[in-house]
């Protein structure tokens, strides 16, 4: 068996494993809001910079040309990501929808403590921000 192989079924069953879990025990939102926290956010900037040191690393030439006119097709790329940025940025929606009995709450009346499930499938619609 090559290592190959050997990977491509380590990697098959984690997957298999992740997708099991992720729909038995869904990620909590505090771990979400702190995964969010800790990243830096879309940045057309950053983005051209990963992009021409991919190219580089590749062997495809990011500066200015021989001749010294600057290098058309990392300008062309910067528009293409910037345009990506600006529609993410404005014209972007989130959608998501929620199972039976995925929301629940908790609370309390004059009778005790009050624990609801939601019964109902429900969407949603947010921006991105």
């Amino acid at each position: 068996m090559k290592i190959e192989e050997i990977t491509n079924k380590i990697n098959s069953y984690f997957s298999a494993m992740n997708a099991k879990v992720s729909k038995m025990i869904p990620m909590p939102a505090i771990l979400l809001l702190c995964a969010s926290l800790s990243r830096p956010g879309l940045s057309p900037l950053r983005s051209i910079s990963n992009v021409c040191a991919a190219l580089e690393g590749l062997g495809i030439p990011t500066g200015d040309n021989p001749d010294g006119s600057p290098n058309l097709v990392v300008k062309a790329m910067y528009e293409l990501i910037k345009e990506n940025y600006r529609a993410m940025c404005e014209d972007a929606s989130v959608q998501g929808a929620s199972e039976i009995g995925s929301v629940v709450a908790t609370g309390a009346n004059s009778g005790g403590p009050v624990v609801t499930t939601s019964i109902l499938p429900f969407s949603f619609r947010g921006l991105i921000q």
